[in-house]
């Protein structure tokens, strides 16, 4: 589609305003579409999606109908902007009725960035919205600072607080051992129990060392036929 076409069905849409309500940026976008020449070879150039949306945005702003710009916006995407987009048409036209739709719903203002714009798009002080975009771009770089110097808070620390048993295991196990090997030398319950304490030896759940308790892991370790043929019964009965 011709630009010039595209040019006046824009203006059709904005009514009254006309072409008082098209800004120089929003102008040099439709008729010379995004000019890959005016960045240099290290400059990051937009893609279409990036000037969908900024169209979008401001169609939104010139208070064009959402269901106005998606059609009008399909055309010039398809027609201007295929050069910079590996997609079909009917691709781009898709796409292109997802970002108006994306932009509608949002509540971001225009913001076109003044001469400064990321499209390389003509920008002028006469421009009837030049001082308010200076004002907005002014606000929009507060709030950016005001982010970098309050950032927010930092999600607390996870902290791996292991089990009681993990804690107390290699001490439990080697209280094991030195229950075994005293009843092997004949040490009586009560002495072996003495020695656990002297030694600060905990349970596997990291309690003090009791007659009962020790008692009952005599007869665990019996039971796993780790008695070393000792007789835990004729000890049991002492």
């Amino acid at each position: 589609m011709d630009r010039n076409l595209l040019f006046d069905k824009l203006t059709t849409l904005l009514g009254e305003s006309g072409r008082e309500a098209i800004y120089p940026c929003i102008g040099d976008l439709v008729v010379n579409g995004l000019q890959v020449s005016r960045f240099a070879p290290s400059d990051h150039v937009p893609n279409r999606q990036d000037v969908t949306q900024y169209l979008a945005a401001w169609c939104r702003n010139a208070r064009v109908s959402e269901e106005a710009c998606q059609t009008w916006l399909s055309d010039y995407a398809v027609s201007t902007l295929a050069a910079v987009s590996k997609s079909s048409p009917a691709g781009i036209r898709h796409s292109t009725k997802s970002n108006v739709k994306y932009t509608y719903r949002s509540e971001r203002p225009f913001v076109c960035a003044l001469e400064g714009n990321k499209f390389r798009a003509e920008c002028s002080k006469a421009c009837r919205v030049y001082d308010e975009m200076v004002i907005r771009a002014a606000a929009t770089a507060a709030d950016s600072l005001t982010a970098l110097s309050h950032p927010p808070p930092a999600p607390p620390s996870v902290i791996f607080v292991p089990a009681v048993k993990d804690v107390y295991r290699e001490q439990f196990q080697a209280a094991r051992q030195l229950v075994s090997s005293e009843l092997a030398k004949g040490t009586k319950k009560s002495a072996i129990r003495d020695l656990l304490e002297q030694q600060g030896m905990k349970t596997r759940t990291g309690r003090a060392w009791t007659y009962p308790i020790l008692v009952a892991e005599i007869r665990k370790l019996e039971a796993g036929g780790q008695s070393h043929n000792l007789s835990f019964q004729h000890k049991l009965e002492e």
